[in-house]
């Protein structure tokens, strides 16, 4: 079945700082802003026409209202832009959020938004414990990363967002919220999380693998966007292709990231990758809207596991970055000119090592399963955002309102900007990449597992990336345990959540 969103997800809120907005002008159109900035704003930015804003919604008024945002702090580029950002500076992007933000206030009369930045992965949840512990209404909104969010709504931090008032201007319907996504995210007729168009981070983490067009002339080798559109771009035609690739580019006899190789990919969070590109799940939904262990792919994922292992371990035509900070070698490696395939986040095209590439390269999805498989799927890193609303939040109605107007405008002008700008923008002679682009945004896929991860004790499906970095084949044993271990998550959860009604 074909996973379709649209393209725009998450909200992701950076640093601990202000962000000033244009009181209540009076006038609510969407389609002007001011700015006390002196830096002219960029001539780049996209705006598509979609459905007029609700009129209730731009009839509120909240009389200079702050709304405080409880964020993380993520020292890494792209998290540090997805929300808030100082002044105009003639990037679209930049230029698209920072008057996303004007218009939200102007159009809400809010004096402000205040972003409370959290260093540490799970300080958020800290700070929601000790603020619904006390009674605090400090923070309006949380915007952690949906890994360590999820673990809240369990803990009974959280309003469900189809009530307490927030679903009186937040509408999960519309498309300015990710759909897919919040199919797997339900939990029967609840929902304590949701993602949408107000951020970049899950746009930006997806995974994709790049691919370099000169080397793969030089090596003549067949034309990869044929491959990709014959639908023959498969795991087992990864392996066979990149086989024979290695060199020892500088004869020391040492494989290390100075030779040439046909893969630059690490076995830890690559792995997680091939999970939703070979549409494999772990858990589904009974008749209730309730996840029940799932073990229809129980040979796809044995054999499955042999492939990645072999590619990532086995393959000499492979070099494993090893960890997640392997991504960076894999960037310096596949930028260098001497690495035919790398497996990296989306973002990586916005770089400073891809933008001075000498080689040409293109985008291309992760491989498919085999050739009967009916489409290419792309998952995201886990550390994309999400937004919760707080049981303690003083006004749930203008939390639920801010969320949808941020999304609104978010899908009006920031996603559109960044597609067809930052991405698309680059590829205005290469439309087959741009093709493919479209086919990896659009094709995202998660087993509901990876939203849950924390709840259910373990991220499940992780069961590929804790064997290869072991170096352990087991996987049918470990399987085997899962699928006993699941279960049993999953009805201390359901009843863990049943608590929270009483």
């Amino acid at each position: 079945m074909k996973r379709t969103i649209a393209f725009m997800i998450v909200i992701s809120m950076m640093l601990a700082v202000l962000v000033s907005c244009a009181g209540d002008s009076g006038d609510k159109n969407p389609q002007t802003t001011t700015s006390s900035s002196d830096t002219t704003a960029s001539s780049d930015i996209v705006t598509i026409d979609i459905e007029p804003m609700d009129d209730a919604l731009a009839a509120l008024n909240y009389s200079g209202e702050t709304i405080t945002i409880l964020t993380r702090t993520n020292k890494n580029e792209w998290s540090q832009t997805e929300l808030w950002v100082e002044e105009l500076t003639g990037d679209p992007v930049n230029d698209s959020i920072y008057n996303r933000n004007l218009s939200v206030c102007d159009i809400l009369g809010l004096k402000e938004i205040v972003q409370v930045g959290a260093e540490d992965k799970e300080e958020i949840q800290q700070k929601v414990n000790l603020m619904v512990g006390s009674g605090d209404q400090t923070y309006d909104i949380v915007a952690p990363s949906v890994y360590y969010g999820s673990s809240m709504i369990s803990q009974g931090l959280l309003y469900d967002l189809y009530d307490n008032g927030i679903d009186t201007y937040l509408d999960p319907t519309k498309p300015w919220w990710s759909q897919y996504w919040i199919e797997q995210a339900e939990l029967e007729e609840k929902l304590y999380c949701i993602t949408g168009a107000p951020a970049l981070s899950l746009t930006r983490l997806m995974f994709v693998m790049y691919y370099n067009k000169n080397l793969g002339e030089d090596l003549n080798l067949e034309d990869m966007y044929t491959v990709v559109e014959e639908g023959r771009w498969t795991i087992d035609y990864l392996n066979e292709i990149i086989t024979g690739l290695y060199n020892d580019n500088n004869g020391d006899d040492i494989k290390d990231q100075y030779d040439r190789y046909g893969l630059a990919i690490n076995h830890y969070e690559n792995c997680d990758m091939f999970w939703s590109s070979f549409d494999m799940n772990l858990i589904s939904k009974d008749e209730d809207g309730w996840f029940e262990f799932d073990s229809s792919d129980k040979e796809k994922i044995i054999t499955a596991f042999e492939k990645v292992f072999y590619l990532i371990r086995e393959n000499p035509g492979t070099y494993d970055t090893e960890s997640s900070a392997g991504f960076d070698v894999a960037e310096v490696m596949f930028s260098g000119g001497d690495t035919l395939f790398a497996a990296l986040h989306l973002k990586y095209a916005e770089g400073k090592a891809f933008r001075n590439m000498q080689d040409e390269y293109g985008i291309l999805p992760v491989p498919k399963y085999d050739e009967k498989q009916d489409d290419y799927y792309t998952y995201a890193h886990d550390q994309y955002t999400v937004f919760m609303v707080p049981k303690t939040v003083a006004d749930p109605e203008m939390s639920g309102a801010v969320l949808e107007l941020m999304a609104y405008e978010s899908y009006r002008t920031l996603q559109p900007t960044y597609y067809n700008i930052v991405l698309k923008g680059r590829y205005a002679n290469d439309p087959q990449s741009r093709k493919m682009l479209d086919t990896i945004t659009t094709n995202f896929n998660l087993d509901s597992s990876w939203i849950y991860g924390r709840p259910l004790s373990l991220p499940a499906a992780s069961i590929f990336r804790s064997l290869i970095y072991s170096g352990d084949r087991s996987v049918a044993t470990e399987y085997a345990k899962l699928s006993k271990l699941l279960p049993t998550y999953l009805k201390i959860f359901k009843s863990d959540l049943s608590k929270l009604d009483h």
